[in-house]
């Protein structure tokens, strides 16, 4: 079951159970999606769902905290919950261990001498072996490490 079609599903039940929460959030993720297939007219892949659900999980972390500078603790409840059910679609990202193992493995098969020269070399290889799996400001920070 693709990602798209797992999203329909729940939001189905989610309709048949009177889950209002989890059917607005659905809903405007289902919104999302829609408006992106139109924008690039062609169907989305897993990919790009979970780019559009990674975004919205950054927005409501944004709302977050703007919420409790603002001391609306119910309000912040809500998008928490809204965050979960959203954070229950995305794969698990990989640990810092597990990134810089990965990174040190890419540097030895390609026989990457220099990180600052050769960065990009290393930044496409992680793109298309790891997008969807990976924390890009974690590898950051790993390849930043090194080259200190």
């Amino acid at each position: 079951m693709s990602l798209l079609e797992q999203l329909m599903h729940d939001y189905k039940e989610a309709m048949r159970a009177k889950d209002e929460t989890k059917k607005t959030v659905l809903n405007l993720v289902l919104a999302k999606i829609k408006n992106k297939k139109i924008e690039i007219q062609k169907d989305l892949e897993d990919v790009d769902i979970l780019a559009i659900i990674k975004k919205e999980v950054k927005e409501i972390l944004e709302a977050i905290g703007f919420l409790e500078k603002a001391n609306k603790l119910e309000d912040v409840e809500i998008e928490k919950q809204k965050k979960m059910l959203l954070e229950f679609y995305l794969p698990a990202t990989m640990t810092k261990e597990q990134t810089t193992d990965i990174i040190q493995k890419l540097i030895t098969d390609h026989n990457i001498t220099d990180l600052r020269t050769q960065r990009g070399l290393l930044m496409k290889e992680l793109m298309a072996n790891y997008k969807g799996q990976i924390d890009w400001s974690l590898v950051n920070e790993v390849i930043n490490g090194m080259i200190a």
